[in-house]
């Protein structure tokens, strides 16, 4: 008779591309800490940063894959797989859970070859609506075949479940639709409150966000306001000459990488993520968890987050003057912002926890060792199917 691998003895080791301050990081942060004591757990990324830092803090093992970029280069690549090859021989993980899509393809090869069960998480597709032409026509055939490498795979929205399901990538049977989840914070807003409203962004400074498209549009909003923009990346430069362009200078403040991202958010009236493509953001869930109202992208999963005209406003891809007139109807209405916090907050305690995020991870890691020891059919979307609160 087969028997369940033994919890205590279970080996997890988790694979991501990078290690900056983002929210697949953060995701697997969580994960990490909830792991400590249940899993013998260990960290393989591409690069030192925020990620393996925290890691080490919690005394968990890191393994650097210092060939492991995210533009494809065919010999960077093969030697990227051969460095985490080597590193499931010495750490030998009973399950392996790969997350972003160059680890995740990486991962799955060596998995399989290795013979080690691998889950999947997509922290949305790199075909998703808003990316590149180009990009899509790389990443689709690339997922289509790790799609069948890999024992499990977890999307964060019911958008990415749909869409994957539409391109092929995976079935019901080896899907599973998990939305994020973070740690409470004791941190309220108070929207509705007096003063110039200030306005955060928590978003990296790459060709996934759009804060071109939001500072054209507050360039054309009439009332006061103040912009704390929070974050880093390649392009922090270049919106900085932009500010200035759209003489947004003494409005707009740059706050770079921020470890009190929670503090700042109590302390403003509104929340903006303007994006190109997303999976299910975690800074929306963190200005929902601050009970805060929120102008956002409608593009992935953003909108299972954000419900139109009850905790927030969407705008389309790039639309500058919808996303000016939302801007300026929440700018102007104390007691809207007031009402859309609170709707926030609520939904959030309903279906974004990080405990909720965590048990349906682990009961995904379960389900695929019993299946991988017992000869079954790993259940998928069919057992972990993401809710769809009704408020």
């Amino acid at each position: 008779m087969a028997r369940k691998q033994s919890t205590s003895k279970t080996r997890v080791l988790y694979v991501i591309t990078r290690a900056e301050h983002g929210g697949a990081q953060s995701h697997i942060l969580e994960l990490l800490r909830a792991s400590v004591g249940r899993y013998n757990v260990a960290l393989a990324t591409g690069e030192s940063g925020f990620l393996t830092n925290e890691a080490r803090i919690l005394g968990i093992p890191v393994f650097l894959l210092t060939q492991l970029v995210v533009p494809l280069n065919p010999l960077k690549d093969l030697c990227a797989l051969a460095q985490l090859s080597k590193v499931i021989r010495e750490f030998q993980p009973s399950l392996i859970h790969a997350h972003s899509s160059k680890a995740g393809l990486l991962a799955r090869i060596a998995a399989r070859f290795h013979r080690v069960p691998c889950v999947f998480t997509a922290h949305g597709w790199a075909f998703s609506e808003g990316v590149s032409q180009l990009r899509k026509w790389i990443a689709m055939p690339l997922e289509w075949l790790a799609g069948r490498l890999g024992a499990n795979i977890i999307v964060v929205s019911k958008f990415d479940y749909d869409l994957a399901l539409h391109y092929g990538v995976a079935d019901t049977s080896h899907m599973s639709a998990i939305a994020n989840g973070i740690p409470d914070c004791l941190l309220r807003a108070h929207p509705e409150r007096g003063g110039p409203p200030v306005i955060a962004m928590v978003a990296r400074f790459n060709a996934q966000k759009d804060h071109r498209t939001l500072l054209r549009a507050l360039s054309q909003v009439q009332a006061p306001f103040r912009l704390l923009l929070i974050g880093d990346g390649p392009l922090l430069e270049q919106s900085r000459a932009f500010v200035g362009q759209l003489g947004l200078t003494s409005r707009t403040e740059f706050l770079g990488d921020c470890a009190s991202v929670r503090e700042l958010l109590a302390n403003t009236h509104l929340f903006a993520l303007i994006s190109r493509y997303e999976g299910l953001p975690i800074s929306i869930l963190e200005a929902m968890c601050a009970g805060l109202p929120i102008i956002a992208t409608d593009t992935g999963g953003v909108s299972e987050a954000v419900r139109q005209g009850w905790n927030g406003l969407l705008v389309g891809r790039t639309n500058e003057r919808t996303l000016r007139d939302a801007l300026e109807s929440l700018l102007d209405d104390p007691g809207l912002r007031a009402s859309f916090g609170r709707h926030s907050r609520a939904l959030f305690e309903k279906s974004f926890t990080v405990e909720t995020m965590i048990g349906r991870t682990f009961e995904v890691y379960d389900h695929t060792l019993t299946s991988i020891y017992a000869h079954k059919p790993s259940p998928g979307y069919a057992n972990s199917k993401l809710s769809q609160p009704s408020i």
